[in-house]
């Protein structure tokens, strides 16, 4: 005797194929849904994870692939960047201000509020997602574009390479997105980037900081795109044709 659920499959797909010919076959939900996490740390400041535990294996296997070896991530410990705590020790950061006599944090007072590119204290191991830069770069981090005067006594040349020598500046990349796509039958594809992402920049001259800038913010931008999408045609075809074999007479 044939299984009753089967016989329900079939006419619940033979349904829905007569209706796509007829009247298009609109999906009251989301036939393939996939899920993508984008995670980029330093690992200044972090906070214990308090997602569902897919979620937290997503980003352990992200951060394993990033960084080439297994972390404590394999002993089942899981953190986030805690971008509220890291903001509010960032905008701490003195910047120069010459009419208040403010002279800008140093190198080292920054490490004080939290901000390092090295994990070590030899300075050895140089921390994920960081980066150092020096004089056009460094401007250009912070925003600050200067283009070379006319150079031409061999005095003003000195002047200006002693200027763009005293720049410096690190960068610290955080990103904690995720990626959701569902896909409908016909003419519908359906993206939602959650999360938060930005990049922290800290310029010195002459070893005080003179600007610091935070570029990005929180994420959550949702797409609709309308378009002539397959339908995953294969596993309908092979459900509906292996279904129905199983109802052929045995010759």
């Amino acid at each position: 005797m044939a299984d009753p659920r089967s016989a329900l499959l079939v006419w619940v797909l033979i349904t829905c194929s007569v209706a796509t010919l007829a009247s298009g076959c609109r999906s009251t939900g989301p036939l393939l849904r996939s899920e993508h996490f984008d995670f980029v740390t330093t690992g200044l400041f972090s906070e214990p994870c308090k997602d569902s535990d897919a979620i937290k294996q997503a980003r352990r296997e992200e951060r394993r692939a990033r960084r080439g070896y297994e972390s404590n991530a394999a002993a089942g410990e899981c953190s986030l960047p805690d971008l509220d705590a890291m903001v509010l020790a960032f905008m701490a950061i003195q910047e120069a201000d010459e009419a208040r006599g403010v002279p800008g944090d140093t190198i080292a007072e920054v490490r004080e509020r939290g901000f390092s590119i090295f994990s070590d204290s030899k300075r050895r191991i140089r921390r994920p997602n960081t980066r150092v830069l020096y004089g056009n770069d460094a401007l250009g981090a912070v925003g600050m574009g200067v283009a070379p005067p006319p150079l031409q006594r061999p005095e003003d040349i000195k002047a200006y390479t002693d200027f763009m020598g005293q720049l410096y500046a690190e960068e610290y990349v955080e990103k904690d997105v995720m990626r959701v796509t569902d896909r409908y039958c016909l003419n519908n594809r359906e993206t939602l980037d959650t999360g938060d992402e930005r990049t922290f920049s800290i310029l010195w001259r002459a070893g005080h900081v003179i600007k610091r800038v935070v570029k990005g913010g929180p994420v959550h931008n949702p797409k609709r795109e309308r378009a002539f999408l397959l339908c995953p045609g294969s596993f309908i075809t092979d459900t509906l044709g292996s279904t129905l074999k199983s109802y052929a007479p045995v010759k």
